[in-house]
């Protein structure tokens, strides 16, 4: 069960899946034993399972949650996007308390185990997915020859599936407040200069259909392309190749 007022609701079921790919590392939470419990894993979503898509991930085989979920038990994965504190000098108007801004999705069912086969593929796919992130990089690949190293690691884990039965998503990026007051949050973020705050302003701009900021004036006196002061190249050390 997921408290959330209308107006935080998601406006579609393909922005709650964009937001599980792009961040996929949920927590996964369950009772095993009569006890909550709860591990965080990487998954990969197949938007088109039906009826609201499938995950699949993989756990250690001496995990107590993996030996779990052979018992056909329900699971929550919550998938959390970015977040911040939203202070009341970052609106545009007055007056407002402290909240916080976030999106996040909850998702509900059942697992089911998978074979050696179905691991690996689950293995190839999490794999896959990460890599590109990394481009240009060439990517890495499993080894489609037989290894033993492979073989070995293979026995160690238990891959699984969990077929979706509910989604709930929750984005709380400033609904309730006016377009002023919106646009003044992102400026706010976005001046914190970190890749999450951008992020979390690019959320707030895109799910409120806000305008983008417009490009500052140029200063009096300066042409629009012109630097207010001549740069000085600095020095660069040679590059030793990539790190390690």
């Amino acid at each position: 069960m997921v408290y959330r007022p209308d107006y935080f609701s998601p406006h579609s079921l393909e922005q709650q899946w964009d937001l599980i790919e792009e961040y996929p590392f949920g927590l996964m939470a369950l009772s095993v034993n009569g006890r909550p419990a709860a591990v965080q894993v990487p998954f990969v979503l197949d938007r088109h399972a039906w009826p609201y898509g499938k995950l699949r991930g993989h756990l250690s085989r001496g995990n107590p949650i993996a030996q779990e979920l052979a018992n056909n038990v329900e699971v929550v994965v919550v998938f959390t996007g970015p977040s911040a504190y939203v202070s009341p000098d970052n609106y545009a108007s007055e007056p407002h308390f402290p909240t916080w801004a976030y999106a996040g999705v909850h998702v509900t069912g059942r697992p089911r185990l998978l074979d050696d086969v179905r691991t690996t593929r689950q293995l190839d796919d999490l794999i896959e997915d990460q890599e590109a992130r990394l481009a240009p990089k060439e990517p890495w690949k499993l080894p489609r020859r037989a290894s033993a190293l492979f073989d070995e690691y293979l026995q160690l884990i238990q891959g699984f599936e969990i077929p979706i039965m509910r989604v709930d998503g929750v984005f709380k990026l400033g609904q309730n407040k006016n377009k002023e007051d919106m646009r003044s949050q992102a400026r706010a973020y976005r001046a914190r200069g970190t890749e999450n705050m951008d992020r979390l302003a690019d959320y707030i701009e895109k799910y409120n259909n806000l305008e983008p900021e417009p490009e500052p004036e140029p200063e009096p006196g300066l042409p629009a392309s012109a630097p207010a002061a001549a740069a000085v190249p600095v020095p660069r050390p040679p590059k030793s190749g990539p790190a390690s």
